[in-house]
């Protein structure tokens, strides 16, 4: 078990995980956070797999993110990336899209060390860490206008979940600012509000984040 944060450090750069491995991080921590990071990256099936497990964390002690003492300990960017996904509050699902494909990225923050995933070929994920100095929803309002500068015309759609619940948020270019909507009713279209400045689609981020706005 991770039990100190001070070994919490975050890497520098991205670093690539298989999906056993990621599930060994996960099955690792009887949490209910665990639990939802599970359902949240579609994982539940692998997490429940015994030889997907054990082929995970043979594979982590194998690339030097883990040790055997008297139990096999996380060691590098499995510590931070194991915490995150044990001690999450929230994860976040990020849809960007432009127009021929869709690009996603899942957000996941706990009290002390958040990550950005990006699942990449033959179900390997792709681990960022988020600067510590950054706010959750800043560094939300960083990706989507990274997506804007390189797809003009790209779209975002933004599915933040808890335990307890979950929101959403549509996001599309609207002339020099943005345009957000919601699905309020599944039978009526999408309630959109335009003409938002970059400081109006943050405050709409952090309210669908549950913060305030």
């Amino acid at each position: 078990m991770i039990t100190s944060n001070d070994s919490i450090e975050s890497p520098d750069t991205a670093v690539g995980f298989g999906f056993a491995e990621i599930a060994y991080l996960i099955r690792r921590f009887d949490t209910d956070a665990a639990k939802k990071s599970g359902q949240v990256l579609r994982l539940e099936e692998e997490v429940r797999s015994d030889p997907i497990c054990i082929a995970g964390g043979s594979s982590l002690l194998g690339r030097g993110f883990a040790s055997v003492e008297d139990d096999l300990e996380l060691e590098g960017p499995a510590v931070p990336t194991a915490y995150a996904l044990s001690r999450a509050m929230r994860w976040t699902e990020i849809s960007l899209v432009d127009g021929e494909k869709t690009d996603t990225v899942v957000h996941v923050e706990s009290d002390k060390v958040s990550v950005l995933m990006q699942p990449r070929t033959l179900a390997t994920w792709f681990v960022f860490a988020q600067d510590p100095h950054t706010s959750g929803a800043d560094a939300q309002l960083s990706l989507l206008q990274e997506h804007r500068r390189s797809h003009p015309e790209g779209t975002a759609f933004i599915r933040v979940k808890t335990t307890s619940g979950e929101d959403h948020l549509l996001i599309r270019p609207d002339g020099l600012g943005w345009a957000v909507g919601k699905v309020i009713d599944p039978t009526k279209d999408v309630e959109e509000t335009a003409g938002l400045d970059t400081s109006d689609l943050l405050a709409w981020i952090r309210q669908i984040r549950g913060e305030a706005r």
